[in-house]
């Protein structure tokens, strides 16, 4: 793992090198740190890293004014907001964080929070390759649902495009089953990240695609949704 913080205080930046190290030597992840210095540095580098602590008080920048410079970038680098001020955690929902840390850090804490954005982040990494399916690879965090239609299991993307596989929904429920996947309709195979509304008889998805809900499903799915949520908590 790349980490890089930007970080003013030259405490805080110890005691959280501190965290990082702890919490990283006990799960046995290689890691790297680096401090950044300026916005210029931060706005150019930010492919390079894969965790971004970012401070929100800064003596010349605004971290979430760069947060939000931030988010027009084309990375993967997860960001966690730290601040001395839980009246300004609210504005990391602003550049979409992963995490928020008040000020001092408690290592408990710390490893709790952590231990869900890394594993966000291998999840978003995970990715199927297999040419008979299709010459590039599929990434799971590109899925937003799979629907099975005319023999074919057809994945809807992130990106607005589709892929029509010969695969049965079977085959990929069992490899996504574990990855937060759930059958919402036994021709639907629903990614639970990207659920924005639950209704009686349907789901809307991020792309504002309308999924059914039916009664055979409604109440596993629930239970598996009800789940997702309080996990990313």
């Amino acid at each position: 793992m790349n980490i890089l913080i930007f970080e003013n205080n030259d405490d805080d930046f110890n005691h959280l090198t501190s965290c990082i190290k702890n919490y990283f030597t006990k799960e046995n992840i290689d890691y790297h740190i680096h401090r950044c210095k300026n916005k210029e540095e931060l706005l150019k580098t930010i492919q390079q890293y894969n965790l971004l602590f970012l401070d929100i008080e800064l003596d010349e920048d605004n971290g979430i004014d760069l947060g939000m410079e931030l988010k027009k970038s084309n990375h993967d680098c997860r960001i966690m907001i730290t601040t001395n001020y839980a009246k300004y955690a609210i504005d990391g929902y602003k550049i979409n964080a992963d995490r928020y840390f008040i000020k001092p850090i408690n290592q408990q804490e710390f490893n709790i929070e952590i231990d869900f954005v890394i594993n966000k982040y291998n999840k978003d990494n995970i990715y199927f390759f297999d040419k008979n399916i299709c010459n590039y690879k599929i990434y799971v965090k590109d899925i937003i649902y799979i629907e099975f239609i005319n023999r074919k299991s057809v994945i809807h993307q992130i990106n607005g495009k589709k892929i029509d596989t010969n695969c049965t929904l079977k085959y990929w429920y069992e490899k996504l089953n574990s990855l937060a996947f759930a059958y919402s309709y036994k021709a639907f195979l629903v990614n639970l990240e990207y659920v924005v509304a639950l209704y009686k008889n349907d789901l809307k998805m991020i792309n504002d695609d309308i999924v059914p809900l039916s009664r055979h499903y409604k109440k596993e799915f629930e239970t598996k949704y009800l789940d997702f949520l309080q996990d990313t908590l």
